[in-house]
């Protein structure tokens, strides 16, 4: 939707011109799959689809939210914030809110039109770009003096502490860090980040919705987080030095693996294999060796599906359709899995009979139409001051 049409209707329901448009994306992974709750590598791209946030002050210490995909509006005093169970989209505001104020920061009232691109439960962190829309929004309106990285530390608190879902860091990292043209590649532990060019000329990244939704804090995400941590006090007393799963080496796993439960042998296996395919897809991104690198996203995702078992059967169907085609060449789940969408690496002349195949094969086997994101690694997240505004 055109800033211009947003506009009209944010004048229409708050009969006042907004001041500024925040936009944060959402992300695909590319590779390293929950391993960043684990303190390990991933290596996300932020996409070119964006949560809209068109914001302007109020005086009523009142958040005022009116969401154009749900059709609903709501709203919440930032002296008495609490979770909402009948505007459930509106937790995502309301936590952020309430984080930046018992960190002592100090905020007022905001009268916010929302339009998210993103879509829900397809494991393309839609929570994380509204999250970063939210903090920006009041980072501009109210000329807050926050880092990036605290940024980021709070939009995960939020998700974490108000909104129930035990997610790691790096959706919010992504949304709000990504540079146009490169994957990001993060150490979950340190913080440190580096850009990656990518150098993948003739091929593309197209995204395909299972139309499997999910909903992570209701699903068995939280039960994966569980298992790693049980996991990680079992082999803790075998090498007390392991501090987090991360921690595991590949000599470790494979003098010591066969001690553990088989549930926490396979979980332990597949972070300790994926923060390994991380490490080699950046080295191999940076030479331009797209082959090799399409090899290890089959590799993560037959890890994903029989170590950490949260793939579905209709993202094993997609895989192996994509397996199947001339002129791909990788495909795995991406997001946390559960449903969602699966991610492929296709050469440019290729995307349009991958598509048409897809369609095909799985419509009729599932009896579920996909949708289709051909996306492109985009900037992180920004604010744009809107013209006419009157300041």
């Amino acid at each position: 939707m055109k800033k211009e049409n947003l506009t009209k209707q944010y004048k229409a329901i708050y009969k006042k011109s907004p001041t500024n448009i925040i936009r944060a994306p959402g992300r695909i992974n590319l590779i390293g799959e929950h391993t960043d709750y684990n303190d390990g590598f991933v290596l996300p791209i932020a996409i070119d689809k964006y949560t809209n946030m068109l914001v302007s002050k109020n005086d009523d210490r009142k958040i005022r939210l009116y969401d154009l995909k749900y059709k609903e509006n709501d709203e919440f005093h930032l002296d008495n914030i609490k979770p909402s169970q009948q505007n459930k989209w509106s937790n995502y505001q309301r936590g952020i809110a309430k984080v930046l104020l018992d960190a002592g920061y100090k905020i007022g009232g905001l009268d916010i039109l929302i339009f998210s691109e993103v879509p829900e439960g397809a494991g393309l962190s839609s929570s994380a770009s509204i999250e970063i829309a939210t903090l920006l929004s009041f980072k501009k309106i109210y000329d807050l003096n926050i880092k990036p990285l605290e940024m980021i530390k709070l939009a995960r608190k939020a998700e974490n502490d108000f909104v129930g879902v035990e997610c790691g860091i790096m959706d919010q990292f992504a949304s709000l860090l990504s540079k146009e043209g490169h994957a990001l590649f993060i150490d979950c532990r340190s913080l440190k980040y580096q850009y990656v060019p990518l150098s993948i000329q003739g091929y593309s990244f197209l995204v395909c919705n299972s139309m499997v939704k999910r909903e992570l804090s209701e699903s068995s995400y939280n039960t994966r987080r569980k298992e790693c941590k049980y996991a990680l006090r079992a082999f803790h007393k075998i090498l007390p030095r392991i501090g987090t799963l991360r921690d595991i080496s590949i000599d470790d796993f494979m003098r010591y693996g066969a001690l553990l439960s088989k549930k926490s042998r396979k979980r332990i296996e597949h972070i300790v294999y994926e923060n390994e395919r991380v490490q080699k897809a950046v080295e191999l991104l940076r030479k331009g060796n797209v082959e090799i690198f399409g090899k290890l996203m089959y590799q993560s995702h037959k890890s994903l599906k029989e170590l950490y078992e949260v793939s579905t059967e209709e993202l094993d169907l997609l895989v192996e359709i994509g397996r199947n085609e001339p002129g791909v060449l990788g495909a795995r789940l991406t997001g946390a899995g559960f449903g969602g969408c699966v991610i492929y690496l296709v050469k440019d002349s290729s995307i349009e009979h991958l598509k048409e195949k897809i369609l095909d094969v799985y419509s009729k086997k599932r009896e579920l139409v996909p949708q289709f994101y051909e996306v492109v690694p985009s900037r992180g997240a920004y604010v744009e001051f809107i013209a006419g505004s009157g300041l």
